[in-house]
């Protein structure tokens, strides 16, 4: 016998050994116990990014599919007190084939039904970067490493260099320089107030600067609405003039009153004010009661122009809250005026006349802006969802100037003359059908808001017609090749719940229930046969 064929033998005989099978499972139990684990604390996300996806663990399940085949070469030729154990190895292979057909074409994500709003879109777990040009109707598409850690790309595409990946990340507020030149006269202004009352407490910042994109100008804390407007308007709204109107120029960035601009207020034959300027040489039409935006000669909104009205009587009813930056104004309804007082960050507080509120100034910035960089986190999981690390972020280099896109902000930016518009995003497919949310439903545990269980009621529609279905725990729904189960559940900015149904497209199934079944029956025969050739032994009869 050769030297190569006894190499082979020795490697046959190595790999199909009891020895190695048995470092090979316990390495296979050592990753599904720390997967078990990371799953429950960290996520299903995480834990397939560190452990189930990963090629070290792809790398055991093949040796050990290895062991399975050389074990049962090593018995051959097939005996009969084998035949049991040929068996249970096959439908092992079975399972092993019926795996990789899965992990290769099969499909597993998730899609969110929001009430009586049709949805075929399922997303899927890799993460990709959607370059779009809606000009030129065109889009590049990027898949991103599927890694559980930040990750270094410095990958180039045209003039855009995408720098860091954090598949898992959370803001980390910061104040930042603009990335670009603004006029001085322009109020661009952003803040940050601490609001208490009786009842609660919070922090929050406004922000007028356009490379601002987070952080909105109006804000709402229950019945009190809350605007954030320019300096420059603060002194008009300190004057109590009779019309109650204010005068804003976007072009100089200055107010004024009808009162002392000698502007004709008049009136319909409904009685409705309503003023008419001159802008650029063309006439506008105001209506400040309904609307502080202007209306051309066709009475169409004109939301582009410099101009607006705003009346003071529309928040004279309601609590409502207008910053300034460096000023707070507000109206009065026992002394039945607005009241304007300045602010400053020394920590004393405006007391409001509202059920003991006060808002105090706590930082206000006329060139830097608020900015919401995102921080590389380990996710943390409680009742099946996560509460951090919910954001995934991707810093991008264009002519020298960093930005950050993330799956809650897209970035939008104009390049050499075009707009283009970045996106990170889930992949995403198309079922060739749809399904609609027609009924939610919660049980609550008794004397907790803990949900028990829940379950959705959808109705499915294809090409030939529809069809209701039920979905809850152990019900999914199964067309097509497609199996729905209830997942987790959501409400949307109404209150409106929304539910998330896990996909499923398992191609390999077959293979592993007929894998499962052989496994069954190769045991059985196994025990069989041994149990037989034992009382034979024990009868005095030779197997």
């Amino acid at each position: 016998m050769s030297s190569k064929s006894l190499n082979w033998d020795k490697i046959e005989r190595t790999i199909g050994g009891l020895k190695f099978a048995v470092v090979i499972v316990l390495a296979f139990t050592i990753f599904m116990i720390v997967g078990t684990f990371i799953e429950s604390y960290y996520g299903t996300d995480f834990a397939n990014r560190m452990v189930y996806k990963t090629w070290t663990f792809m790398l055991v399940q093949f040796l050990m599919l290895l062991s399975i085949i050389f074990a049962a070469f090593l018995r051959l030729p097939p005996k009969k007190r084998l035949y049991g154990f040929y068996t249970i190895h096959s439908g092992l292979v079975v399972i092993g084939m019926g795996s990789l057909i899965t992990y290769v074409s099969g499909i597993d994500g998730s899609i969110t039904l929001a009430p009586n709003s049709p949805s075929r879109q399922v997303v899927l777990n890799r993460d990709v970067l959607k370059i779009v040009y809606p000009e030129e109707g065109k889009q590049i598409t990027k898949f991103l490493p599927y890694t559980a850690f930040k990750t270094n790309l410095d990958e180039t595409y045209e003039q855009f260099t995408f720098k860091e990946f954090y598949p898992f990340a959370e803001p980390l507020f910061t104040w930042t320089e603009a990335k670009e030149v603004y006029p001085p006269e322009v109020f661009y202004h952003s803040s940050t107030y601490h609001f208490k009352n009786a009842f609660a407490e919070q922090e929050f910042t406004l922000s007028l600067h356009p490379e601002a994109t987070e952080f909105d100008s109006t804000f709402s804390m229950g019945p009190l609405s809350v605007s954030y407007l320019p300096f420059g308007m603060a002194p008009c709204f300190a004057k109590n003039n009779p019309s109650k109107l204010i005068l804003w120029s976007g072009t100089t960035h200055t107010c004024t009153v009808p009162e002392e601009s000698k502007v004709q207020i008049k009136t319909t034959s409904s009685g409705t004010r309503f003023i008419v300027v001159e802008e650029n040489g063309e006439l506008l039409s105001f209506f400040p009661d309904v609307s502080p935006f202007p209306l051309d000669q066709n009475m169409q909104v004109m939301k582009n122009s410099q101009s607006r009205i705003f009346s003071k009587k529309l928040f004279e009813e309601k609590p409502h809250l207008f910053l300034f930056g460096k000023a707070v104004g507000y109206y009065n309804k026992d002394e039945q005026k607005w009241i304007m007082n300045p602010m400053n960050t020394d920590g004393k507080p405006e007391v409001l006349p509202w059920m003991s509120a006060e808002v105090r100034l706590v930082r206000h910035e006329d060139q830097l802006i608020p900015t919401n960089f995102p921080e590389a986190v380990v996710p943390i999981q409680q009742n099946s969802q996560l509460i951090k690390g919910n954001l995934r972020a991707l810093s991008m280099v264009v002519q020298g100037k960093t930005y950050w896109i993330t799956n809650m902000n897209p970035l939008s930016l104009d390049v050499g003359g075009k707009r283009v518009n970045f996106y990170v995003t889930k992949e995403t497919l198309t079922m060739p059908f749809e399904l609609v949310l027609t009924k939610f439903k919660m049980d609550k545990d008794p004397g907790t808001n803990n949900p028990a269980s829940y379950e959705s009621f959808v109705k499915l529609f294809t090409s030939n017609g529809s069809s209701e279905h039920h979905i809850f725990m152990n019900n999914p729904l199964k067309f097509s090749g497609f199996t729905f189960y209830q997942a987790s559940y959501g409400q949307d900015d109404n209150g409106n719940y929304q539910s998330t149904l896990s996909v499923n497209v398992d191609q390999g199934r077959f293979l592993k229930y007929l894998g499962s079944l052989m496994l069954v029956f190769g045991s059985w025969w196994h025990f069989y046969i041994n149990r037989r050739k034992s009382k034979n032994e024990t009868n005095g009869v030779s197997a």
